[in-house]
C-alpha cells in the first residue's frame, strides 16, 4: 500500500509556512499598514502583528506536537470537542485554503493581463488564470519532494530578493523617523490599527500543519513555523517602509492597486516594471503551491477518516501524491476563480478567508485550553509556558479582529462604499449550515459504508466462518 513519505526537512517546512503568507495582496496590505500610521514606522506594527501571529503559531506548535498528522485541525478538534464538530470546521478549513488560491489567481490574471498582452485583457486575464491553477497542479501532483523544492526556490528567491530591493531603497532615499514620530498619525490608536491589519500579512503561517506526516520529525512543524513568523516579521517590515519610501505622495494618495510595480517603476524604470511582475508571479505561485500542497493532505486525511469520500484517499503509485484530492481541489480553485472573474469580489473572498483564518485561530487556542484539562499528562514535545494565559489571550485577540471584520465597512481607493462587511459573516453563516448539513446527512453513510467493507473484508480472511 502507497503511503505518504516522510522527505521534508526544516528549510521546507519554513519555505512552506511561509511562503503561503507571500502573496500579491500583501503588497496592498503592506501599504495600507504604513497609510494608517505613520509610514517611516509601518515596522512597529507589522512587528506587533507578528507578535500576535507568533502566540497562534505555538498553540498550533504545540497541538502538532500531541497529533502529528496530515489530519491537522480536524484531529486537535475532535479530540478537544467532538468529532461533528472538526468535520464542521475542517470543512471551513478547506474552503478557506482553496478560495484564497482562486482570490489570488484573479489579483495575479490582473497584474498580468495589464503588463502583458496576448489576445485581449478579458481573455488574457481568463488564460492567466486556468494557466497557474494548472501548472501549481501539476507540481504537486509530480509528488511532495518536488514540489517542496520548488517551493523552497521560490520563498527564499522572493524573500532575498525583497529584502535586498529594501536594503537599497533605505540607503538610497532618506527616512525621517524623528518627523514620523512627532507626526500626527504616530499614536497608539494607529498602531494597534495598523497592526490589525498587519495580522493578515502572516495569514497561512499554519497551513504547513498537515505536512506533518512528510517530515523527517513531526517536531520540525512547530520550530518551522516559529521561524517562518520571525522571517516573514523581518521581511515585511523593510519591504514596507521601503515601498511607502519609494512611492510618491500623489500615488499613496491614488491608492493604487499595483504599488508594487510603481515602487519598481520609480526605483529601476522600465525593467522595474518587469522585475516586479516576475515578482507578483513568484508571489502568487509560492502562495498557490503552499495551499494546494496543504489542503490537498487535510482532504486526504479527511478520506482516510471516512469524512469525504473514501476516493480522496488515492496516492498516486510512483510520486505517492493524493492526486485525487489534488485535482478535486483545483478544479474547485478554477470555480472560485470563475465566480471572482464574472463577478469582481476578489475583496469579499479575501475578506472571508481572513475571517475564517480568525476562527480558526480561536479555537485553536481553545482546543490547547481543553486538551491541558482533558490530557494535562500526556507527553508533548513542545508546551506553551504559563499555563493558558498565552492561550486565552490569543481566543481574545483573534474574537476581537474576528468582530472587527464583520463590523467594518469596505470601500474602494476613492472611498466609495463597497458593501457593508455583514454580509461576510451572512456568507460564512450560510456555508457553517452547508457544513453541518454534509456533517449530519452525508458522513454518517461514508462510515456506515467504510464499516460494511470492514466487515467483508474480515470476514473473507481465512480461519473466519
Amino acid at each position: 500500500m502507497t503511503e505518504l513519505r516522510k522527505v521534508l526537512k526544516l528549510r521546507t517546512v519554513v519555505s512552506t509556512s511561509s511562503g503561503m503568507a507571500i502573496a500579491t495582496s500583501c503588497y496592498l496590505a503592506g501599504i495600507q499598514v504604513a497609510t494608517i500610521v505613520a509610514g517611516e514606522l509601518a515596522w512597529i506594527s507589522i512587528l506587533v502583528a507578528g507578535l500576535l501571529c507568533l502566540l497562534s503559531s505555538m498553540c498550533f506548535a504545540e497541538l502538532t506536537s500531541l497529533y502529528p498528522t496530515a489530519a491537522g485541525i480536524k484531529l486537535f478538534i475532535q479530540n478537544a470537542f467532538s468529532e461533528r464538530a472538526a468535520i464542521i470546521i475542517g470543512m471551513f478549513y478547506v474552503l478557506l485554503g482553496i478560495s484564497m488560491v482562486g482570490a489570488e489567481s484573479f489579483l495575479l490574471s490582473s497584474v498580468l493581463s495589464s503588463t502583458l498582452t496576448l489576445v485581449g485583457p478579458e481573455f488574457d486575464r481568463f488564460f492567466w488564470m486556468l494557466f497557474f491553477i494548472a501548472f501549481v497542479a501539476f507540481i504537486n501532483y509530480r509528488g511532495v519532494l518536488i514540489t517542496g523544492l520548488v517551493q523552497d526556490v521560490l520563498t527564499y528567491t522572493m524573500i532575498a530578493f525583497l529584502i535586498g530591493v529594501s536594503i537599497y531603497t533605505l540607503g538610497t532615499h532618506p527616512v525621517d523617523i524623528t518627523a514620523a514620530i512627532a507626526g500626527p498619525k504616530f499614536t497608539a490608536n494607529s498602531v494597534l490599527s495598523a497592526a490589525g491589519v498587519g495580522v493578515f500579512l502572516y495569514v497561512g503561517f499554519e497551513w504547513v500543519t498537515p505536512l506533518a506526516e512528510e517530515t523527517t520529525d513531526y517536531r520540525l512543524i512547530g520550530r518551522g513555523m516559529l521561524l517562518a513568523i520571525g522571517l516573514l516579521a523581518v521581511t515585511y517590515s523593510l519591504f514596507t517602509v521601503a515601498m511607502y519610501t519609494g512611492l510618491t505622495e500623489e500615488q499613496l494618495a491614488g491608492g493604487t492597486p499595483i504599488p508594487h510595480i510603481l515602487f519598481g517603476k520609480n526605483l529601476f524604470g522600465g525593467p522595474g516594471v518587469i522585475i516586479f511582475m516576475i515578482m507578483s508571479v513568484l508571489a502568487s505561485v509560492t502562495s498557490f503551491n503552499s495551499g494546494l500542497l496543504n489542503t490537498s493532505r487535510f482532504a486526504y486525511a479527511m478520506g482516510r477518516d471516512n469524512v469525504l469520500p473514501r476516493i480522496f484517499t488515492s496516492l498516486h503509485p510512483d510520486h505517492a501524491s493524493p492526486r485525487v484530492a489534488i485535482l478535486a481541489l483545483a478544479l474547485f480553485a478554477v470555480a472560485v476563480s470563475v465566480v471572482t472573474f464574472f463577478t469582481g469580489l476578489y475583496l469579499f473572498i479575501i475578506l472571508m478567508a481572513a475571517a475564517l483564518e480568525c476562527f480558526i485561530y480561536v479555537v485553536m487556542a481553545l482546543c490547547v485550553i481543553r486538551l491541558r484539562r482533558l490530557q494535562g499528562e500526556r507527553e508533548r514535545s513542545f508546551k506553551i509556558p504559563f499555563g493558558i494565559v498565552i492561550p486565552a489571550f490569543t481566543a481574545l485577540v483573534f474574537t476581537g479582529l474576528l468582530l472587527g471584520i464583520f463590523a467594518d465597512t469596505s470601500r474602494d481607493y476613492a472611498g466609495n462604499v463597497l458593501f457593508e462587511n455583514y454580509w461576510v459573516a451572512a456568507v460564512m453563516g450560510a456555508f457553517f449550515l452547508l457544513t453541518a448539513a454534509y456533517a449530519l446527512a452525508v458522513v454518517p453513510v461514508l462510515k456506515k459504508r467504510a464499516a460494511e467493507r470492514s466487515g467483508r473484508r474480515e470476514r473473507r480472511r481465512p480461519g473466519k466462518e
